[in-house]
């Protein structure tokens, strides 16, 4: 069977707009339907999701956690395909070839927060749908943990030969922790995240993978 190479979607095959944009326009509507400018400072912050908590129970006290997550992970995740869908251009066209080759030698895989329905539409978005060999995904009622989702590709499926992603920070240390190496591809310039080996374009991110099936991981 073919090792695996596990990835993400935002700032590798699609640029990271779509959820940058939606993040911040999701609190920015909070703030002025609840009238409250303090829901601005959760912007930023890693722990935002605590900021949704808040807004959320302010928005529909009646409804459970679970019932309020769900919710507030759809009014997200709509706002993220709408971009995507007026916005063509944010697709890495040029990486999803590269990995369409590396196909003939690993199996693709996405570790993701989107949840599966909206999943299905940002793959549909970019023409994607049968892309990945294999998808990891959030259940619409957990709350955006990277965790949960590492936690369950790797019981399903055991450590992949590396992990190629964006500019989410926490990723890296969890599959660290578990043993998995790992690049962080940052072709949109973002800051650097400090002990993870990081390329800044294509070509080196095809090197680092030639160097994989020379050291017998894979072959292209």
């Amino acid at each position: 069977m073919k090792p695996i190479i596990a990835t993400t979607l935002s700032g590798l095959f699609v640029k990271s707009d779509p959820w940058k944009k939606a993040h911040e326009g999701w609190f920015r509507k909070v703030a002025k339907k609840l009238k409250d400018d303090s829901f601005l400072h959760w912007l930023h912050k890693e722990n935002y999701f605590e900021g949704v908590d808040l807004a959320m129970k302010k928005l529909y006290p009646h409804l459970s956690d679970e019932q309020r997550t769900k919710k507030a992970r759809k009014i997200y995740f709509n706002a993220v395909c709408e971009y995507m869908e007026i916005h063509p251009e944010i697709q890495n066209t040029k990486v999803i070839e590269f990995f369409e080759e590396l196909k003939k030698g690993y199996r693709v895989a996405l570790l993701t927060t989107n949840t599966l329905p909206a999943l299905k539409r940002i793959l549909d978005i970019n023409c994607m749908n049968n892309f990945f060999d294999i998808i990891e995904n959030s259940l619409p009622k957990e709350k955006d943990d990277k965790s949960i989702v590492i936690d369950r590709f790797l019981k399903k499926y055991g450590k992949p030969v590396i992990y190629i992603g964006g500019e989410r920070k926490e990723s890296y240390a969890l599959l660290k922790n578990k043993g998995v190496s790992t690049i962080f591809v940052n072709l949109e310039n973002k800051e650097n995240i400090p002990g993870v080996e990081t390329v800044f374009s294509l070509d080196e991110l095809k090197k680092k993978i030639i160097a994989l099936k020379e050291h017998g991981t894979g072959g292209i």
